[in-house]
């Protein structure tokens, strides 16, 4: 994504403006709403995925081993 990560943050306003006008163009209210909430989730999931592998990467070493060991680590499933 280098296009994206060598954006100013004032860039990046204004790319992100252009394209949710762009989106919205000609479209009614309940048809904005169901894409504007479509996106919110494909961003709410993204955002799950990176803080999962944040986590895995720094709570796991690179030999495998659990960094800590107090043993109450939750399980589920």
């Amino acid at each position: 994504m280098t296009i994206l990560d060598n954006l100013s943050p004032e860039d990046a306003i204004i790319l992100t403006n252009a394209i949710a006008l762009a989106i919205a163009k000609d479209k009614n209210a309940d048809e904005i709403n169901v894409l504007g909430n479509f996106i919110v989730g494909v961003g709410c999931l993204l955002l799950t995925v990176a803080a999962q592998k944040q986590f895995i990467a720094t709570d796991v070493n690179p030999t495998g081993n659990s960094n800590n060991n107090s043993g109450d680590d939750i399980f589920v499933g």
